[in-house]
């Protein structure tokens, strides 16, 4: 649905969780568990099981991780794609783009109409989006018994069956010394109009007219050049999101892919972890020693040779 832009009027200004699993293999100590040691360079490396690892664990461990790395894959690749998409763009111009001006109020002259149709015709082919421009009495307001906004949301809904224009009304007390005025933008439009703009857009329309209330038209106008020529630029407020949803997903996507092609490379005999043996103990570290030749160290009393160096075992003590 549509929603309001911004506005204002004359006298003020512009308005824990938890889990659990069942742990066979891990790398912490849990009840009932033992405690199981191998070797990667020279360094004990522990790991904790109620059962030794076997070939057919490697092999499910090895298929879970490249399933993992393929949901990794898919939500890097959904990211990707959502930033590409929040990139801004614009407005696909599928629905109907007559410039709409009513000047109920009588506050234009024809010169005036005419170059505001022009400007508005220039944002719409820069952006897709649609301007439109109502004036009204404020007499008009208190027979109908709303609000600016609410006249204004309804001249929306009641006018487009889209969500691709933005409306300007600008209401006049029938004395001409208070006005006020409501913008009304379709939700659409927010992929080539950011917040920002629109805040924007209200500022500097705002100010315009306080400074300038007898220039509707120069400050409609100007208003609506300033924005048009600052949509799809690179700045914080608009893209960068997008961009650092860009790297993030893309990043994520490429390290799962990488490591995909390393898991189907790597045979599951190479893993240290099949010549693995339990220990001593399970819950206390055990006691190590280093060997006094090559200088790897291993649990003590588990070994008769070195397990790096295939040195026999004695008491260097």
């Amino acid at each position: 649905m549509p929603h309001s832009s911004g506005g204002g009027h004359s006298s003020h200004g512009s308005h824990g969780s938890s889990r659990s699993s069942a742990v066979r293999y891990g790398k912490r100590y849990y009840r009932g568990a033992n405690r199981y040691v191998y070797y990667r360079n020279g360094i004990p490396q522990y790991y904790f099981s109620d059962k030794p690892y076997t070939p057919q664990t490697a092999k499910r461990e090895k298929i879970m991780e490249i399933f993992r790395n393929i949901i990794s894959m898919i939500i890097g690749g959904i990211f990707a794609v959502s930033g590409l998409f929040s990139l801004p763009h614009k407005v696909k111009q599928d629905y109907d783009t007559e410039i709409y001006i009513n000047d109920e109020a009588q506050l234009l002259t024809e010169s005036e109409t005419n170059e505001m149709e022009a400007a508005f015709r220039a944002f719409q082919d820069k952006t897709g989006v649609t301007p439109a421009f109502y004036t009204i009495f404020a007499s008009g307001l208190e027979k109908q018994g709303v609000s600016l906004y609410d006249y204004s949301y309804n001249l929306y809904v009641n006018t487009f069956d889209d969500e691709k224009h933005w409306l300007v009304v600008y209401c006049m007390d029938d004395e001409k010394e208070y006005w006020q005025w409501e913008g009304i933008i379709g939700d659409d439009c927010e992929s080539i109009i950011s917040t920002d703009l629109e805040n924007e857009f209200t500022q500097k329309l705002h100010r315009s007219l306080e400074n300038n209330p007898e220039m509707l038209s120069a400050s409609v106008i100007n208003t609506f050049e300033t924005i048009g020529n600052k949509t799809g630029r690179f700045s914080f407020g608009n893209i960068s999101w997008a961009v650092l949803e860009m790297i993030i997903g893309g990043f994520f996507a490429f390290e799962a892919v990488r490591k995909i092609i390393s898991l189907k490379n790597t045979d599951k005999a190479d893993d240290p972890r099949l010549n693995s043996l339990q220990c001593p103990t399970a819950e206390k570290e055990p006691e190590t020693v280093k060997c006094q030749y090559c200088g790897g160290e291993f649990v003590a009393g588990l070994h008769t040779t070195c397990p790096h160096c295939g040195a026999p075992v004695e008491d260097w003590e």
